[in-house]
């Protein structure tokens, strides 16, 4: 059985501003810190470094 590989450690570690939208959305809920609708990708990417996510 092949071991399942987690996210986190299935490649090489990418900058902020190369991650999707969608991801920075995703360490902000499972942080549980919310944000507008409306916000821009560098709005998400400076929530993320604000918070050390």
């Amino acid at each position: 059985m092949i071991p399942a590989i987690h996210f986190k450690n299935a490649g090489p570690k990418r900058r902020l501003e190369e991650l999707h939208a969608n991801e920075l959305r995703l360490r902000l809920e499972h942080a549980g810190i919310p944000y507008p609708d409306d916000v821009t990708k560098q709005d998400l990417v400076d929530l993320v470094r604000k918070h050390r996510l």
